[in-house]
């Protein structure tokens, strides 16, 4: 798809950030929604099953992709984990508001090294001593630690929740599928299929099980959750998926962070929702704090650093963020 796009590192560019829009956008338009958080997590992602079949049917008939069963497996446990941070992520947009919320997930990059060293026994880096310290800081001066009247401490923490959640799916991701790959076993629009398939039957269930499951009402209720599940998982991944082809990872990955900084200007422009200078100040730190780590990452690998977004390459044989 992408050799037939003809891309070029400017135009990769250019789709990093249109995809980097589409994910603020989305936070945006969960705002708007305003729905029971597990049920919009469960629509957004069930719709957007049958938009991504058939790039995934293209994947599979056209370029003969053929993901090994641990990545399809490793998608479908994955989609559990995808469907507890947008779960997550949805209550904190109702807390703290969308550009908050979407600062808050940057803390995945730093959690993931944690997780393999938890896991695996892989130390993390030295410079995580003074990463993690500058986000935590951060994390509370957005939380409002200095102004205890207002303090809103259940939406930063089901913020982070979401975060923990999204380094969960991206550590799976990693796992489920041998790094180096044969092109023929990269199939990420599949991949991303399964797991937006998972995480909506996951959230779907747990909201049916817990009584607040919410069935959109009438055409403009479906509406809203069509746009949300097309420009919030398909649009996103479209552009992230063929853009990476074409960037290097040291790009892709700071691009990616612009994301945190669209998501607060689009609630300043769209909800007169402006974050105090202290919460300004608590959100550079923690984007702040993730470039430095996704920089730390790609220098000790040798110029490979971890994607900061999964579905530009789940099967790992293409350059990721």
């Amino acid at each position: 798809m992408a050799a037939a796009l003809h891309m070029t590192p400017a135009r990769g560019v250019v789709l990093m950030v249109l995809g980097t829009m589409a994910l603020a956008s989305s936070a945006a338009m969960i705002a708007v929604i305003d729905g029971e958080p597990l049920s919009v997590a469960a629509w957004r992602c069930l719709l957007a099953v049958p938009m991504l079949l058939p790039i995934a049917a293209w994947e599979l008939l056209h370029r003969r992709a053929r993901p090994t069963r641990r990545t399809l497996i490793g998608a479908l446990i994955a989609g559990v984990a995808l469907g507890a941070d947008y779960s997550f992520y949805n209550t904190s947009i109702s807390m703290i508001g969308p550009g908050i919320a979407t600062v808050l997930i940057n803390v995945q990059i730093v959690i993931l090294p944690l997780i393999a060293w938890a896991l695996e026994g892989i130390r993390p880096m030295r410079q995580l001593a003074l990463i993690i310290p500058l986000m935590l800081a951060g994390v509370a001066l957005t939380a409002g630690a200095l102004d205890l009247e207002n303090l809103q401490l259940a939406g930063v923490l089901a913020g982070l929740a979401a975060g923990t959640g999204y380094a969960l799916y991206l550590g799976i991701i990693r796992r489920s599928t041998p790094q180096g790959a044969h092109p023929r076993r990269s199939a990420p629009f599949t991949v991303l299929s399964l797991v937006c398939l998972s995480a909506g039957a996951t959230t779907l269930l747990t909201a049916t099980g817990l009584g607040r499951l919410d069935v959109p009402e009438g055409a403009g209720g479906w509406g809203a959750m069509l746009a949300l599940a097309f420009v919030g998982q398909v649009l996103t991944y479209l552009c992230f998926n063929i853009a990476m082809t074409s960037i290097s990872e040291t790009a892709s990955s700071t691009l990616m962070l612009l994301s945190a900084v669209f998501a607060v200007a689009l609630t300043a422009v769209l909800f007169a929702g402006i974050p105090s200078a202290w919460q300004l100040l608590g959100c550079a730190m923690i984007i702040g704090g993730a470039w430095w780590t996704a920089a730390a990452a790609r220098r000790r690998a040798g110029g490979v650093v971890p994607p900061t977004l999964p579905a530009a390459d789940p099967a790992g044989s293409q350059q990721r963020s």
